[in-house]
C-alpha cells in the first residue's frame, strides 16, 4: 500500500506541473489554470458495480463536452478521444473534476454532477478498457441522433 502511495504521490506532482504547462499553452481561453468553480459539488468517487464503460459511458460525455473543443485532434494541449489517451491522464481528469476547472466555462457543454460522476468512478475502478467485445462494437447512438 506504502508503494502506491508514494506512486500517487508523485503522480500528483508530475500531473500539477503538466496541468500548469497545459493550461498555459491551450488554445481555448485559458492562460493559467483555472480556479476551483464556486457552488461545485463535492462527490466521492467509488467503484461499485457495474463499473462504467470506456466506450459506452465515458467517451460519449468527453467526445461532447472536451473533444468538441479544446481536446479535439490538433487543437488542445493533448487528445482525449482514445482510451489509452484518456487512462493516461486519468489522476489529471480526476482532479479537474473533483475541482470542476474542467471543463471550463468558455469550452462547450458542461458536464452535469452525475456525468462527472461516472466519469470519476470509471478512475476509481482502475479506469478500465472495455472487454474486447465491446471494443469493436458500434459506436453508441447519441440522443436526439438522427
Amino acid at each position: 500500500m506504502l508503494a502506491f502511495e508514494v506512486m500517487r504521490a508523485r503522480a500528483l506532482v508530475a500531473v500539477t506541473v503538466l496541468a500548469a504547462t497545459a493550461a498555459a499553452a491551450s488554445d481555448c481561453g485559458q492562460s493559467a489554470a483555472p480556479a476551483p468553480t464556486s457552488g461545485c459539488t463535492e462527490l466521492a468517487p467509488s467503484c461499485s458495480a457495474p463499473t462504467p464503460s470506456f466506450l459506452y459511458d465515458v467517451k460519449p460525455l468527453l467526445d461532447r463536452s472536451c473533444n468538441s473543443t479544446c481536446h479535439a485532434p490538433g487543437v488542445g494541449p493533448w487528445p482525449l478521444g482514445a482510451y489509452q489517451d484518456v487512462a493516461d491522464w486519468a489522476s489529471l481528469i480526476q482532479l479537474d473534476l473533483e475541482a470542476c476547472t474542467m471543463p471550463p466555462p468558455d469550452a462547450g457543454p458542461p458536464l452535469t454532477d452525475a456525468e462527472r460522476q461516472k466519469v470519476l468512478d470509471w478512475i476509481a475502478c482502475g479506469a478500465p478498457a472495455d472487454p474486447p467485445s465491446l471494443q469493436h462494437a458500434p459506436a453508441p447512438i447519441q440522443a436526439g441522433a438522427p
